[in-house]
């Protein structure tokens, strides 16, 4: 039997994805005083971004690892919970979601997924496709 983690506390939310929609999510729902915590692997492909000129509130652009930093902090501010686990496996037993993870597991009344995109580069070696896309000279596709 696994155990849980994270107290025993039934969640109102998780959100699964730690990107900039995921934290969106987790600042609106803590905001309304509802209990959240986003789990999230470390792979948002907003880390990656040098500079994003497509997000509200930055017109001269940031980077997006100071974008992800700037949400998580707001996040948390409101009392969301962010913890950097996998999720490895999410089903429903009575009317609640389980979501399981090395470990442990949570449950919850709801569960927003928002687990992005995953990024398909050129046909080129990955250091020079790193490279490039820190300097800004290969832009990441639009969807």
């Amino acid at each position: 039997m696994m155990t849980t983690a994270f107290g025993d506390a039934l969640k109102d939310c998780l959100v699964i994805g730690g990107g900039p929609a995921g934290l969106t999510a987790a600042i609106y729902l803590a905001r309304y005083h509802l209990s959240v915590t986003v789990f999230h692997d470390n792979s948002s492909r907003a880390s990656i971004i040098p500079m994003s000129h497509n997000h509200a509130g930055f017109p001269c652009g940031v980077s997006g690892t100071e974008l992800l930093a700037r949400m998580n902090a707001q996040a948390q501010l409101y009392g969301a919970a962010i913890r950097c686990r996998k999720i490895t496996a999410l089903h429903k037993v009575d009317n609640l979601f389980v979501a399981e993870f090395e470990n442990g597991s949570i449950r919850s009344r709801a569960v927003l997924l928002a687990t992005g995109v995953v990024n398909r580069p050129p046909a080129m070696p990955q250091a020079t496709h790193d490279e490039a896309v820190a300097r800004g000279l290969l832009l990441l596709p639009r969807l």
